[in-house]
């Protein structure tokens, strides 16, 4: 198998890419309050709590008691401790480190674009905000067809204008008299051109709405089958719908004008794919990326902590040899070679718009996966000259995850100098080793780092957290975790270094 293109589908998981590092040329102003520094390295309360609450804690600190809350800050503070202690790690040289962490910090540039060229600019109607209180309540039932392509939408469109009705035409498609049905609430967050059609106007039971184009090439027909409307009684839920519904229509206007911002930044450019390479290349790719897909899941359904450390040790299947040299396709007057296209995998794995394919499909969909990948490069071009490399947000945000994946690194190799292969597979995530080999680690460098660490205890003991266990990641971005997996470090719940500062 070509190199590249190994190392590019074993960062395609949410929590297999943890061999890239980078470094910022500068250091910028702390975004937010700053909780502690440690070094040149600080902790806001944001990172705090997001840290803390969105990914899933270990029990010994999953509360919010000031002891749990201690541990945290302890946990997080003694990964920005190994990070500096371990500095001369190996994997500074490594390139698919590096890449990792550049991907990382353009996606947040990409994200950062969104919000200074769409959500800064949002601004909402009285009249409209009203509305859409009124509609927020209301809850469609719809029965729908989805159609592969737009000859099947064409001929559906066909059959409509002959006279041909709603159940007819569906029993045709799919050999059944049952028409699948679901649900849809103001609030979905998926299929945003099918909420337009459905939300932005009265519906009427019987309206039959489109077909409407799709993200992945496909195509789907509506008919609404009826409507409850559940309103909120109490003051405060009403209150709290107000927030929603706001917020909401915030980022769908976002939405909007980021995507005419990014239409105008590509308006010019034009994909052509080098059709009997594409066409070869994906038939020698649909395998392995179809099969990284049920690790993927896989590794959704397992435990956190042991399953990022097994699957990074497993092997992919070899996939026959490729010509790197040969252009794969052609925008803007630049060739793409199968190489380049491979090393640009590296800090952009493909985000395919359909989460569930076959073989047969593998190839449709891994167009649009170029397309939205060559989107992005052009985006994070325009990021760069608008400087959001320096934004201090941006800046915060990989370092985050640089510090993380140094710290993990630096635990695992002093327990492989501590502990036995076997005993350490056993034991990776049990309690009883961290407080045995990692507590009395963490002491020793809250002693030597302890003048360079300043903390602001008011602050951290106005700080809440929630109890309830949850991941939270992003949609359709080559990196969906939203932060680093909680840092297995200590159980130490003492603060009993560095200095107190408001």
């Amino acid at each position: 198998m070509h190199p590249p293109i190994k190392k590019a589908i074993q960062i395609l998981g949410i929590w297999m890419a943890l061999w890239a590092l980078g470094a910022c040329s500068n250091e910028p102003e702390p975004a937010g309050e700053v909780l502690a520094r440690i070094g040149d390295r600080v902790i806001t309360t944001e990172d705090f709590q997001r840290r803390a609450e969105y990914t899933l804690r270990p029990d010994y600190c999953a509360g919010d008691n000031y002891i749990h809350k201690k541990i945290v800050l302890n946990s997080l503070i003694a990964e920005k401790l190994l990070a500096l202690e371990f500095s001369d790690s190996p994997l500074k040289s490594d390139p698919t480190f590096q890449a990792y962490i550049q991907g990382r910090q353009e996606q947040v540039m990409r994200q950062w674009m969104q919000k200074t060229h769409g959500r800064d600019l949002v601004s909402i109607d009285s009249s409209a905000l009203k509305d859409a209180f009124r509609l927020s309540s209301r809850i469609y039932h719809v029965q729908f067809l989805v159609l592969p392509d737009s000859n099947a939408a064409m001929g559906w469109g066909r059959a409509r204008r002959d006279g041909i009705g709603f159940n007819e035409i569906a029993a045709a498609l799919t050999g059944s008299d049952t028409i699948p049905g679901r649900a849809i609430s103001w609030f979905d967050r998926e299929l945003e051109s099918v909420w337009q059609v459905i939300f932005e106007q009265e519906q009427t039971k019987g309206n039959v709405l489109g077909p409407l184009p799709l993200d992945d090439g496909t195509f789907i027909v509506l008919r609404i089958d009826g409507w409850v409307d559940r309103p909120d009684i109490t003051d405060d839920a009403l209150q709290q719908r107000w927030i929603d519904v706001t917020e909401r229509m915030i980022e769908r206007q976002a939405d909007r004008i980021y995507k005419s911002y990014v239409g105008e930044l590509m308006s010019d450019k034009q994909l052509q794919l080098n059709k009997p390479v594409f066409w070869s290349y994906s038939k020698r790719i649909s395998d392995i990326y179809l099969e990284a897909e049920d690790e993927k899941k896989q590794l959704l359904n397992a435990a956190i902590w042991e399953v990022e450390e097994g699957l990074l040790n497993q092997e992919w299947d070899e996939l026959p040899e490729v010509d790197g040299s040969e252009i794969l396709f052609e925008i803007d007057q630049q060739e793409w070679s199968i190489d380049r296209f491979e090393e640009y995998l590296l800090k952009h794995p493909l985000v395919f718009r359909k989460r569930k394919m076959n073989t047969s499909e593998f190839a449709e969909q891994f167009k649009y996966a170029i397309a939205d990948l060559v989107r992005d490069y052009y985006i994070t071009e325009q990021a760069y000259r608008l400087n959001y490399d320096q934004v201090p947000n941006v800046h915060q945000y990989t370092e985050t995850f640089e510090d993380h994946y140094l710290s993990r690194q630096a635990r695992k190799e002093y327990l492989r100098s501590r502990v036995k292969v076997d005993s350490l597979k056993q034991a990776l995530s049990n309690v009883e080793l961290i407080q045995t080999y990692l507590d009395p680690l963490v002491d020793t460098l809250q002693a030597k780092y302890s003048p360079e660490i300043k903390i602001n205890m008011e602050l951290f003991e106005s700080i809440k957290l929630s109890t309830v266990p949850m991941m939270v990641g992003n949609r359709n971005v080559p990196f969906p975790l939203a932060v680093p997996a909680f840092p297995r470090l200590t159980t130490d719940n003492r603060i009993d270094y560095g200095e107190n500062v408001n």
